[in-house]
């Protein structure tokens, strides 16, 4: 993955679970999103990242975007050619990667 875009700090486990790709796609793009006002990366070298395949990160990115938590844009080259797409948090995606906490401690007996 680039070195501009990097998973640290993007949580793994969510309210005592293992978190989905989608809450860890969700957090990556509104973190990105609040620091440089949007984020593009490469499905495959994400998906290897997260270590799930490029289908089950599309499938991420299509849940969310039907959510309305995330938006996107294609981002195209001077000849027409597609790079690929820009992501962009909505406020509807930042409130719901807000109430994501960290794992939970483990009870006392």
């Amino acid at each position: 993955m680039s070195d501009a875009l990097s998973l640290e700090g993007v949580k793994t486990r969510i309210r005592g679970r293992h978190a989905f790709i989608h809450e860890r796609v969700l957090e990556l793009i509104v973190r990105e999103s609040a620091e440089n006002g949007s984020v593009r990366f490469s499905k495959a070298e994400l998906a290897c990242e997260l270590g799930c395949c490029i289908r089950t990160l599309d499938r991420a990115v299509m849940r969310l975007r039907q959510g309305g938590y995330i938006k996107s844009k294609p981002v195209f080259q001077s000849n027409g050619a597609q790079l690929g797409n820009e992501y962009r948090a909505t406020a509807k995606g930042a409130a719901l990667a807000a109430t994501f906490k960290t794992e939970r401690e483990p009870r006392r007996r």
